[in-house]
This record gives structure tokens, sequence and C-alpha cells, in this order.
């Protein structure tokens, strides 16, 4: 399971260092993605295997199928994982958030989140009122 908050930072290049937390839970290569927020998803290839599958299930007359696969899949690269940890994050998608230098390190179950330094420090103040936080996340029936 991904979890937890880093600071991290992207060269000039486009490497990004993978936590070491995080690196033995994606094996030799990961997917990344373009979030639904103004951020980066990365999984297990596996794991984006199943939302390929599950897309699979759902007609492609449907139009909002058909938006969520150019999402998943025309902005996604898979990535190989080198021996320093590092996987090179494509210009395209680093392009499309705005990303380079600092950046935020975002676990979030099973997969983590790459985001825009400046852009996850707004995002946070979301979360910075408990009252607040648990009113965001009522009606979700989380019980253990």
């Amino acid at each position: 399971m991904f979890f937890g908050q880093y600071d991290h930072n992207i060269d000039e290049k486009g490497r990004f260092t993978i936590p070491s937390r995080y690196r033995d839970l994606l094996g030799s290569n990961a997917q990344i993605v373009l979030g639904f927020e103004n951020n980066l998803m990365v999984m297990r290839t596996e794991d984006y295997l199943k939302l390929y599958h599950k897309s699979n299930d759902i007609s492609i007359t449907i139009t909002k199928r058909r938006k969520m696969a150019r999402n998943l899949f025309g902005f996604s690269e898979q990535v190989e994982i080198d021996s320093n940890g590092r996987i090179l994050i494509p210009q395209f998608l680093r392009v499309k958030i705005n990303l380079g230098g600092a950046v935020k390190v975002i676990g979030v179950g099973s997969y983590f989140e790459i985001w825009p330094a400046d852009q996850w420090a707004q995002q946070e103040e979301e979360y910075a009122d408990g009252e607040s936080r648990a009113e965001m996340f009522e009606d979700l029936d989380l019980t253990f």
C-alpha cells in the first residue's frame, strides 16, 4: 500500500526518484497516468491492466467511457525503473500539468500521486479543518 507524503524533485531531464518505500511495491516498471486533478498517478502495471479490463466492460457508445479511455490510455506511459530507483516522466505529461522542480508525492493506497509542489499546497488547504474533512467524506460510509 502506498501511503505518506514526500518532498522530491524532478531534474532537468524529467527524472524522478521514487521514494524507497514505494520501489518494492512497483517492481521493475510502473504506469504513469494523467490524474483527475492537476497531478500524475503512478501505479503498478497489474493494477493499470485491471482498469483497462474494467473499461472494456463498458460500451464504447457511451461518451463518458470514451473520454475516460482517452484520459487513462492517451495520457499514459509505461516507465521503467532504473537501478537508482528513478523513472523518466514523459515530457508530454510534465507539460500537461506544468511539472518541474519541486514536487509533492502523496500515497493514495493502491497508487501514488505526483503533484507540482505549489499545486499541492493549494489542494492541501481543503484538508486543513477537521470538521470540513469529516463533512467532505460523510457520505462514503467508511466503517471498519
